[in-house]
């Protein structure tokens, strides 16, 4: 049988990237605010009912829960709720300063839209660096996950500085600060990716950096150096760290809540049956994604969920209970994340003006569809550092079962003390934005991650 020429190849991508508009056309009701308010019934539904596709073999059918010890506890200086309850980031950021210098910079990322490297437009990587004055621990690169910019994880950066960390964050290409790959102001606010590889791209040149601004102090450069991320950032993570193998400059990773399969419709169950394109849908996503590698004119760049950032934040702000909302159980921490993803940004190394972003594009879907299935596939054998994976019980935003065929991955024909181990842990009641949860969630899972990397540290070689 002859071998199917590239021509071909392109075609059926094609077909399967217009099958997924009509799919999500037929799924998703037409753009209106996002279901900002629909936590409880969405959850509910999700929790209940049996994934849409077979469970793989991989993948066990439960994690243990999360535990620490009150040692633990007492071990590492965490925020609670109150303290930044009435601080925007650049309070936070302030604040920070105080134990860290601050270095603002950016980069140029693989320009969007090229063929072969030309004639594409120019992207501009927008970073920061909070180098602690003194360093106990090591250092710590904090990788976001969709929508979201460093404008948001400047809790989490105050408390890993406080634990005797420098922290190291850039932005997305398409969100945060960094540069729109969309042209056009009406466009600006959409979630969009060219390539889900360009994101592991600019993961890299900024890890490059970060090597070469601790290289130059000797105390610093025997530190070692990990990694913190979120949602799609830990699929970007994990293909990093696949690739890479022993190669990698990092000691050890902690993935909360990673994004191995996005939630793209409701799960079938036999309480709440799915509709037929729900069904088909899911299943597009799990086995279908082609991450197309062109964009498709009127259709890659259309939102295929809410009406932007102003739609969003109206619908968040209009529930009459805003501990439902499907990201966090804390309505203080969740209050403040949107008045923090509209933050604003000015001088020369700000791609773009202002942090906000809401709703994504159909080219964002299939390039999340298509990545997350590497990041999670048999590749992820390929990993040879410690890898922590907290899931969240009530988290809808993401596939839970994708995460352990990823730890289950990782682990093929390996023991748990050996480097590539990964160690999966579930909090039952954490919802996806685990870092912005109530604190009875938020300190537990941190708690974790800060002793995972010190017990990293103990195990080296």
């Amino acid at each position: 049988m002859p071998m199917p020429s590239r021509f071909d190849q392109l075609s059926r991508a094609l077909g399967r990237v217009c099958a997924c508009a009509v799919l999500m056309a037929l799924a998703w009701p037409a753009p209106g605010p996002a279901r900002a308010g629909d936590a409880a019934s969405m959850a509910q539904t999700q929790t209940q009912n049996a994934p849409q596709h077979p469970p793989s073999a991989l993948a066990s059918s439960a994690w243990p829960e999360l535990q620490v010890s009150p040692a633990q506890v007492q071990a590492y200086a965490l925020s609670d709720e109150a303290r930044f309850a009435q601080s925007d980031w650049q309070a936070i950021e302030q604040a920070s300063m105080q134990l860290a210098e601050r270095r603002i910079g950016s980069f140029e990322g693989v320009p969007t839209g090229a063929l072969m490297g030309m004639l594409g437009r120019p992207v501009r990587i927008h970073f920061r660096f909070y180098t602690h004055r003194h360093e106990q621990r090591g250092a710590v690169i904090v990788v976001p996950g969709f929508t979201e910019g460093l404008s948001v994880y400047q809790e989490v950066i105050h408390d890993l500085l406080r634990n005797g960390y420098s922290v190291y964050i850039h932005d997305h290409r398409g969100q945060g600060f960094s540069s729109r790959l969309l042209s056009g102001e009406d466009q600006a606010d959409k979630g969009h990716v060219d390539r889900f590889d360009r994101l592991v791209a600019d993961f890299e040149h900024f890890t490059a950096l970060v090597q070469q601004a601790r290289a130059v102090d000797p105390v610093q450069a025997q530190r070692p150096v990990f990694l913190l991320a979120h949602s799609m950032g830990g699929a970007v993570v994990a293909l990093h760290l696949a690739r890479r193998g022993l190669d990698t400059p990092f000691a050890a990773a902690a993935l909360v809540t990673p994004m191995f399969e996005p939630t793209v419709a409701p799960r079938d169950g036999p309480q709440h049956p799915a509709a037929w394109a729900d069904r088909q849908l899911r299943q597009w996503c799990h086995s279908g994604a082609f991450g197309l590698p062109v964009s498709l004119p009127w259709l890659s760049a259309k939102r295929v969920r809410g009406q932007g950032f102003a739609a969003d934040l109206a619908a968040f702000e209009a529930l009459p209970d805003p501990a439902t909302a499907a990201l966090t159980h804390s309505v203080a921490r969740h209050r403040m994340r949107w008045l923090n993803r509209a933050g604003r940004c000015e001088g020369p190394d700000c791609g773009h003006g202002d942090a906000r972003v809401a709703g994504p594009t159909l080219q964002w879907v299939d390039q999340a569809c298509a990545g997350a299935a590497e990041a999670r596939g048999p590749g992820a054998a390929g990993i040879a550092v410690p890898v922590l994976v907290l899931q969240g019980g009530e988290d809808v935003v993401v596939e839970p079962e994708a995460q352990q065929v990823f730890c289950a991955n990782v682990n093929v024909g390996r023991q748990a003390t050996s480097g590539g181990h990964c160690t999966g842990l579930r909090l039952r009641e954490a919802r996806h934005g685990l870092l912005v949860e109530a604190d009875r969630l938020r300190q537990p899972a941190l708690v974790r991650v800060l002793s995972f990397w010190d017990e990293a540290v103990r195990r080296a070689p």
